[in-house]
C-alpha cells in the first residue's frame, strides 16, 4: 500500500523583512503558490494543507488548490513561535480529525524553487533506506569556511588561509553543505517522539544552487524576480 504523506505549508502573515511575504506577487503568482503547485505535481499519495493565521492568506491558498483545515491560533503566529510547535498542532488536529498519515513534510513559502521532482526524490530516498528517519534539503556552502575570518579584527588567520591557498586547489576543500530550507520530512511517529526532523539518522538530499534559495530579504527577493523572468522569456 502507498505511503501517504501530509505536507504542510506554513505561512503566517507577520513578516519583517518584505511585508506580506508570502502572498507577495513573484511573477505574477503569490509566493506561496509555488509550494502549492510543486506539491500538486507529485507522485505521493498526500494531503496538502497550509497553517496560516490569515483568513486572506487562506483564501489565496484554497484558490490554489490548498486545504486550510484551520486557522493557526495566535500564540503559534508569532516571531518567536517555533515550526516543531506549529507542527505538532497540525499533526494533533490531523489525529483529532482521525486523519492517518506515514509521513509529515513542512514546506516553507521561502524556497519556490523546489521541485516536485526534488520531493519525490526525497520521500523515495526516504522508503528506500529502511534505518533513517527523516531527510532534509541540503546545499553545498559558499563560500568556504578558509575564506572567514574569525573573532580577531586582524587579518591574521585571513593570511595564513590565503597563503595555504596558493598550494591546494578549491576542488581539494572538503565539501560542507547546510539546510537549504527547501523541505523537511520525517516518519509520523518519529517527528511525535523526536520533536525534530534532525536525527541520528535523518537524510541529506542535496540541492542545485537556484533550488536552495531562500527568499529571507530584499535582495533574495529579487534574485528570485531574475530568475522567474529568465526562465519566462
Amino acid at each position: 500500500m502507498k505511503k501517504k504523506i501530509l505536507w504542510l505549508i506554513t505561512a503566517r502573515s507577520g513578516s519583517k523583512s518584505i511585508i506580506h511575504k508570502n502572498i507577495k506577487l513573484l511573477g505574477g503568482h503569490p509566493l506561496l503558490s509555488y509550494r502549492i503547485e510543486s506539491v500538486k505535481e507529485t507522485r505521493s499519495s498526500h494531503d496538502l494543507w497550509i497553517t496560516t493565521d490569515s483568513k486572506e492568506y487562506a483564501s489565496i491558498a484554497q484558490k490554489y488548490g490548498a486545504e486550510v483545515p484551520f486557522i493557526r491560533p495566535e500564540e503559534l503566529s508569532t516571531d518567536i513561535a517555533s515550526s516543531v510547535d506549529v507542527v505538532l498542532h497540525a499533526m494533533e488536529y490531523a489525529k483529532k480529525s482521525n486523519k492517518e498519515f506515514d509521513y509529515i513534510g513542512l514546506l516553507e513559502p521561502t524556497s519556490p524553487f523546489i521541485t516536485s521532482n526534488q520531493l519525490d526524490g526525497a520521500i523515495s530516498l526516504l522508503e528506500e533506506n529502511k534505518v533513517a528517519l527523516a531527510v532534509v534539503a541540503v546545499k553545498e556552502t559558499r563560500p568556504h569556511k578558509i575564506f572567514i575570518q574569525k573573532e580577531s579584527m586582524f587579518l591574521e588567520e585571513l593570511s595564513i588561509n590565503l597563503e595555504r591557498l596558493k598550494n591546494i586547489g578549491r576542488q581539494e576543500f572538503e565539501k560542507e553543505i547546510t539546510p537549504s530550507g527547501g523541505f523537511y520530512i520525517s516518519k509520523w511517529n518519529t517527528f511525535l517522539e523526536k520533536k525534530s526532523f534532525y536525527t541520528s539518522k535523518t537524510l541529506s538530499f542535496e540541492v542545485d544552487e537556484i533550488s536552495g534559495l531562500e527568499i529571507d530579504e530584499s535582495l533574495d527577493w529579487e534574485f528570485a524576480e531574475f530568475i522567474i523572468n529568465k526562465r519566462n522569456k
